[in-house]
């Protein structure tokens, strides 16, 4: 078996290194050689530098290579990819190649030699012909087989000007590439030898933008391109190249198993499964092929729901009025997202430099799953939305891991000049915020956004609808989920997959205008002037930001297709319980930070002020609990607390003005800035669906004594915040009940159980008190609004209902009646508008969303009074 000596390290091969083919079948004029000439040192020395074999790669491939030989498949032949794994082999010290199908490689070698072996070739030529030295190549490929080396079998090696051929020419060129393969797999059937097929994938990234042939010059798909533009290519993006070395296929294996059905059609499935393995690699990176605008336009005009609206429209169109055709194309032009490589080319500089002014450090988890998913069905991506860097972030780190960046579904009011059309170009689509009273745009955005999955493009889109302005997540907004839902129920595509995605901020940069929002300010829309005054916030630092991608969740394996098409009901209940679980599932992967942690340890209280010493107690304790529950805890924070220092946890919120830190005589006091209750109130959100469990617990324990009733009062507050928090099953929830008893035991919090009265001990108190007020605010601002729809005069407009609620409340915490200001939030007032709807108190005609709804009292109109009286019970006993 012919053999390579292991390689110098690369710094020596760079100057000229001594390290030689073994004996063994070699041809001189395709191997990959280990002493390269001096131009191929220099270039490779200045390009190839930054690349290396992954280690996990490097060792399955040693590892192959021991067994048996080795045959590497590339999509199209390339003296210059060819290169680069030879300079990879040769710095990871994995065998070389011996022999490869349509290239020639000598001139790499030094001069004198490559001169000899060029004079050797035309002799061999002349004496041989073509069909000679295509025969001469067959011999090659079976010898080195038989010997255990190692080969790379290119799948396509005619060149750019084949495409001028005819296209009975072009199958013949096709079938002679075959040959080779079926070389492969004919000599495995007769060999004791193990046999391993390595797919390896190399492209430069790029969008899933239009392509075009003449770009295919440059990006190297589909079509195989020319060296010299293969060269220009790697010149201007070899800092963005990609390698993927695949799974191996044991070939040997695979002829016996299959052996029985002949090498002829052993080989076809060989090079199908080579292909379809090719094809998912390069899915990721070079994403689908986007059709031209006025494809996509054919297709959309020819949905049949955009045709009957169409239809509609034109029926009922005024005398006047633009046709319904020509409305369609400019909603279409108005939503369509264009995205181009060279805007995402710079966009990359752009963010990348401005991520470095901003943010410490990104903490990324769970990227790889993506990836393997990725290749497998088209991706909806659905992050939580805490800041207008949400979609930013997430298509920089798509970029920057060579995957193709999603395009990203944004409101109509980031369209303004000049962002809107840089955004398009860097893959954004837009919507308008309401699609009512408008069936004809509806249509046109349902059948272009089917049109996207067909195409198997990633998508991403907030199911929140908007910013989150308490930083808990929102309760779902279900348009965009059911045209995804609808889209696949359409069969459009065999399966999507739905991608939950959690981000947090340890700071978030829109701090100031989150909270005059969070309060009952007027959101501010997005314009020019403000771009321009955004450019202080580069001043500041805003720590780092985890981005932790959830498992995927599949569609085929989540919908009943055929009662969802059937029947409405089970549609509505399906988008509602998958848009709770998403919700859900975004929760769980918030990461507990600095300030979150932080918030939580000093909003403990009415008070605003905390001794230092308390502090730290409060945050190890949130930590321990937060731990418990499976929550993560950010670089950052782990740190502090490893190195016994966790004050430091503070340390932004004194960078941000919101927290000081004064001098006692009996140590240092942190002091509340006047109205940073807000700010806080905003980073606690974060952790609050896990700070709920020991919440609703504390508040239970306040109440009864025995375990079971304990544990049933936590699951009924948990039921009744369940807009705030998306709680799991009941069913699901005791276990974590007990879990959360047995540390308060441990801790010494709480005495008794087991038969006996459960009874919370002087130590105790405090820390149960603490952990109660956690959801204190939220008690404020229901009670509020119980009270003024109970001293309405129904029905009445939504809108004066919670304006009467908030006047209640600030009048309720200026007379000392509640504590906490952070309850003034429309957001909370509205989840518990929502929840005395799904409770029956009250009825709206109309959009329960809206303001103008008209609001009257519900067929379940006396359990108003039973919550009042269960708020009013659990304050007191608070």
């Amino acid at each position: 078996m012919g053999d390579v000596a292991r390689p110098e390290p690369i710094e020596a091969l760079a100057r000229g290194g001594t390290t030689e083919l073994a004996t063994g079948t070699v041809d001189p004029f395709t191997a990959m050689t280990a002493r390269f000439g001096w131009p191929a040192r220099s270039f490779g020395g200045r390009f190839f530098a930054g690349f290396a074999l992954a280690d996990p790669d490097r060792e399955r491939l040693l590892d192959l290579e021991r067994r048996g030989a080795v045959v590497y498949v590339m999509r199209y032949s390339s003296r210059l990819d060819y290169f680069l794994f030879n300079w990879l082999f040769l710095s990871a010290g994995v065998r070389l190649s011996s022999f490869a199908n349509g290239i020639r490689f000598y001139y790499y070698r030094p001069v004198g030699e490559a001169l000899r072996l060029l004079a050797r070739g035309a002799m061999l030529r002349l004496r041989r012909g073509s069909k000679g030295m295509r025969q001469r190549g067959f011999d090659h490929t079976r010898s080195v087989v038989r010997e255990g080396g190692t080969l790379f079998l290119f799948l396509r090696t005619d060149k750019l000007r084949s495409q001028l051929f005819s296209r009975p020419r072009a199958v013949k060129s096709a079938l002679r590439e075959i040959d080779y393969l079926r070389e492969v797999v004919e000599t495995t059937f007769g060999s004791d030898v193990h046999v391993s097929l390595v797919p390896l994938a190399l492209f430069w990234r790029k969008s899933g933008g239009q392509r075009s042939r003449f770009l295919n010059v440059f990006y190297g798909a589909p079509t195989r391109p020319s060296d010299t533009g293969k060269v220009l290519s790697f010149l201007w993006n070899y800092r963005n190249l990609a390698v993927r070395v695949g799974e191996a296929i044991d070939l040997s294996s695979f002829v016996s198993e299959r052996g029985g059905e002949g090498f002829a059609r052993v080989t076809k499935q060989v090079r199908r499964s080579l292909l379809i393995f090719l094809r998912r690699e390069e899915k990721p990176v070079l994403g689908a092929a986007l059709r031209p605008l006025d494809r996509i336009a054919e297709a959309v005009l020819a949905d049949p729901e955009v045709v009957d609206a169409m239809a509609e429209a034109d029926a009922s169109r005024r005398r006047f009025a633009a046709r319904a055709e020509t409305r369609a194309r400019r909603y279409l032009r108005e939503i369509a997202a264009n995205p181009s490589p060279t805007v995402l080319a710079i966009l990359d500089v752009v963010v990348a430099w401005m991520f470095r002014r901003l943010f410490a450090r990104f903490e990324v988890t769970g990227l790889d799953g993506i990836v393997a998913a990725a290749k497998r069905s088209p991706l909806v991506l659905v992050p939580s939305h805490r800041s207008h860097f949400d979609y930013v972030i997430l298509s920089w780190l798509f970029y920057e891991s060579h995957l193709v960046p999603p395009l990203v579904a944004a409101g109509i009011n980031l369209a303004f000049w000049p962002l809107g059309p840089i955004f398009r170009r860097g893959g954004a689509f837009f919507l308008r915020r309401s699609f009512e009273g408008n069936r004809l745009y509806s249509t046109v955005f349902r059948a272009y956004v089917q049109a996207l999955i067909k195409d198997g493009v990633t998508q991403e889109f907030f199911i929140e609808g908007t910013r989150s302005r308490t930083g808990k997540t929102l309760q779902p907004r279900l348009g965009m989920l059911s045209m995804v839902l609808d889209a696949f129920a359409n069969g459009v595509r065999r399966d999507v997959q739905i991608v939950p995605v959690g981000f947090t901020y340890e700071r978030l940069v829109e701090e100031g205008s989150m909270t005059e929002e969070r309060k009952g300010a007027s959101k501010v829309a997005e314009n020019l002037p403000a771009l321009l005054k955004a450019g202080r916030v580069f001043r500041s630092n805003f720590g780092a930001v985890t981005v932790r991608f959830g498992e995927p969740m599949s569609l085929a394996g989540l919908v009943d297709l055929e009662r969802y098409k059937k029947d409405p009901e089970v549609r509505r209940r399906t988008i509602e319980s998958l848009a709770d679980e998403l919700s859900r599932r975004i929760n769980g992967l918030i990461t507990a930070g600095r300030s979150s942690v932080s918030a939580a340890a000093l909003l403990g209280s009415g008070s605003r002020a905390l001794r230092e010493p308390d502090f730290c107690t409060r945050v190890s304790e949130v930590v321990a609990l937060l731990e418990l529950l499976g929550v993560s805890c950010s670089q950052n924070l782990e740190r502090n607390l490893a190195e016994g220092h966790p004050e430091a946890a503070v340390e932004l919120l004194l960078q941000s003005g919101a927290v000081e830190r004064r001098e006692s005589s009996e140590g240092a006091i942190l002091q509340l800035s006047e109205g940073a209750r807000e700010r806080l109130a905003y980073y606690r959100a974060t952790i609050s669906p896990a700070l709920a469990w020991p919440a609703t617990l504390a508040l239970a324990l306040t109440r009864h004594e025995q375990g079971e009733a304990v544990l049933a009062e936590a699951s009924g507050w948990l039921d009744l915040l369940r807009l705030e928090f998306f709680p799991p099953d009941p069913a699901q929830r005791p276990a974590v009940f007990d879990k959360l008893m047995a540390h308060f035991r441990e801790q010494g919090w709480i005495e008794g159980g087991e038969g006996d009265a459960l009874v919370i001990t002087p130590q105790g108190a405090p820390r149960i008190a603490f952990f109660a007020a956690q959801i204190r605010p939220l008690l404020d601002a229901y009670r509020a609004l119980l009270r003024a729809v109970a001293e309405a005069e129904l029905p009445a407009d939504r809108g004066s209902l919670l304006g009467r609620a908030k006047v209640v409340l600030e009048e309720e915490l200026l007379l000392g009646d509640a504590a906490y200001t952070e309850a003034v939030c429309p957001t909370t007032l509205g989840n518990a508008f929502q929840l005395l709807i799904a409770e029956g108190v009250l009825s709206v005609d109309g959009n329960p969303r809206r303001d103008d709804a008209r609001v009257s009292s519900g067929p379940d109109w006396v359990r108003l009074e039973q919550l009042r009286a269960r708020l009013a019970h659990a304050f007191r006993s608070g």
